[in-house]
């Protein structure tokens, strides 16, 4: 997780954890290549592309080449779905249904970024996003393997409310 940090860096970063301290912290790293600002307003309101582009960088790095494009994008909510196209795959962002139900915001966060997981998935790279405060205006994604969360959920260290979850497509959706 902390390979990106100089040796004593990344000993003082694992020290933080062993001593049970929250361990998605971005040490001093900028966003963009394994952690990442997703504002779940922007994305609900037009902001996808935007907001997708800003990963290009830290998923390029994996191998992946990402293309948006805006398919759809209704003026009211009401007039229809808010579509893009991810690498060619067409993500519905959010239905008129989504804003009556109050999802909107969370629902056109996750339902692109589990498309990127997708694609993650098939190009056999090992890191996922996980969503922190999914559709919030401070949400963050962080791209990393699923082992690292997984041993945060294992560790019990970690209240749900902080736990990160894996950007992926839910029955509810």
């Amino acid at each position: 997780m902390w390979d990106h940090l100089p040796d004593a860096e990344a000993e003082a970063a694992q020290r933080w954890v062993a001593e049970g301290k929250y361990p998605l912290v971005s040490f001093g790293e900028e966003p963009g290549l394994r952690w990442f600002f997703v504002d779940g307003e922007e994305m609900a309101e037009g902001g996808v592309e935007r907001v997708l582009r800003r990963l290009a960088p830290g998923l390029r790095t994996r191998g992946i080449e990402l293309q948006v494009e805006t398919v759809d994008r209704p003026v009211g909510v009401q007039d229809g779905d808010y579509v893009v196209e991810i690498n060619g795959r067409r993500c519905v962002v959010w239905r008129p249904e989504d804003w009556s139900t109050g999802r909107a915001w969370v629902v056109s966060t996750v339902r692109p970024l589990a498309v990127v997981n997708d694609l993650l998935a098939e190009s056999g790279v090992t890191s996922r996003l996980f969503t922190l405060t999914a559709g919030a205006n401070e949400g963050i994604a962080w791209l990393v393997d699923p082992r690292i969360v997984a041993a945060i959920v294992d560790s019990g260290l970690v209240n749900e409310p902080s736990l990160p979850v894996l950007a992926a497509y839910e029955d509810q959706f």
